[in-house]
C-alpha cells in the first residue's frame, strides 16, 4: 500500500525535476509577468472539503447490496497542518504548472482527499446479504428499502489513509490589478481539469475490517481563485473548486479481487496555497501591446 502511494507522489516529483535544467538558466527581466509564456509555477496548499450524498454499492463474497443517499464527510480537521510522520495520510494539494502561452497555464497536480460515512445516520438498504456474512448485526436475506442505522449495523466505509485525485488542469490567468513595478499583482485564475482517482479504502462490515489500495475511478473538476503575487516571485492563492468523482471500483480486500465498492459523488473544496514562479525567459521592460 505504501509503495502504491509513493508512486503517485513521484509523478509530481518527476514532473518538477523535468524543469530543473530550466531553473538553472532562468533570467529575471525587469518587466517579469506571471502570465508570460514559458513561466513555471509550483504550489503547495491545504483545504477543507464538503461532499454530496451518495448511493454506495457493495459487492463481495456473500453480499450484493446498496445504501441509499449516504451522507459523507471529511473525517479529518479542515486546513490542518500536515503530520510529517504520517505524510501518506495527510490532506493536501501539490501542483506544478507551465504557461504554454500568455495567460494560458497547464498544470499537473495531486489533490489528497479524505472522506468517510457520517456517523449516526439511518439510510435505506437494498440488496442481498448471505446468512454467514454478518455476525455482528445479523443482516441476512433480501432487503428492499429497509431502514437501518449504520452505526448499529457497524457498517463503515471511507478513505482514512487518503484518496489521490491525480489531475491535469487547463487554467486562464487574467490580470485584475498590478503596481507599476509589479511588486504586487492580483490575478484571477480559473479553469477545468480531469484525472484519475487512487483510493486507500477501509471497509468495516460483518465484524471484519478490510483495507486495500487501488486505482478506483476518474474525476472532472472546475476551479476559480485569486492569486496574490508578491515581489514577482511568490504568491498566495485562495481557491474554490467543485469536482464530480466517479468511484467505478474501489477494491476493499487484499485477497478478494471481486470485493469492491462503487459510487458517484460531488466534492466541493475551499483551499489556500503558497507558491513561487520561475521566469524562464527574459522580457523587455514593457509588456505593452505591439501594434503592427
Amino acid at each position: 500500500m505504501v509503495k502504491d502511494n509513493l508512486s503517485l507522489t513521484r509523478i509530481v516529483v518527476y514532473f518538477a525535476i523535468a524543469f530543473f535544467p530550466f531553473i538553472l538558466i532562468s533570467q529575471s527581466g525587469k518587466a517579469n509577468n506571471s502570465a508570460y509564456a514559458g513561466n513555471v509555477n509550483f504550489s503547495v496548499g491545504l483545504g477543507s472539503n464538503f461532499y454530496s450524498h451518495s448511493t454506495l454499492k457493495f459487492f463481495g463474497s456473500g453480499y450484493n447490496f446498496s445504501l441509499e443517499k449516504v451522507g459523507l464527510w471529511q473525517n479529518s480537521p479542515p486546513f490542518s497542518m500536515p503530520d510529517l510522520s504520517k505524510m501518506l495520510s495527510n490532506q493536501y494539494a501539490i501542483r506544478v504548472g507551465y504557461n504554454i502561452r500568455r495567460g494560458v497555464n497547464v498544470s499537473l497536480g495531486i489533490d489528497r482527499l479524505k472522506y468517510g460515512i457520517k456517523p449516526n445516520q439511518s439510510v435505506y438498504l437494498n440488496g442481498f446479504v448471505s446468512s454467514e456474512v454478518d455476525t455482528v448485526s445479523n443482516l441476512s436475506g433480501q432487503y428492499t428499502d429497509e431502514l437501518i442505522n449504520l452505526d448499529s449495523a457497524r457498517i463503515q466505509f471511507g478513505s482514512d489513509l487518503g484518496m489521490s485525485f491525480v489531475n491535469i488542469e487547463l487554467n486562464l490567468i487574467q490580470n485584475l490589478y498590478r503596481t507599476k513595478r509589479r511588486n504586487f499583482v492580483v490575478n484571477a485564475v480559473y479553469g477545468i481539469g480531469a484525472g484519475l482517482l487512487h483510493t486507500n479504502a477501509n471497509f468495516n462490515f460483518g465484524g471484519f475490517e478490510e483495507s486495500k489500495s487501488s486505482l478506483s475511478g476518474f474525476g472532472v473538476n472546475a476551479n476559480a481563485g485569486l492569486r496574490f503575487e508578491f515581489f514577482k516571485y511568490f504568491y498566495v492563492q485562495p481557491d474554490l473548486s467543485a469536482a464530480f468523482l466517479d468511484q467505478i471500483s474501489v477494491h476493499t480486500h487484499q485477497n478478494a479481487a471481486k470485493n469492491s465498492v462503487s459510487h458517484i459523488f460531488g466534492a466541493f473544496n475551499t483551499s489556500i496555497s503558497a507558491g513561487f514562479i520561475l521566469y524562464l525567459k527574459s522580457k523587455k521592460d514593457c509588456d505593452c501591446p505591439v501594434w503592427n
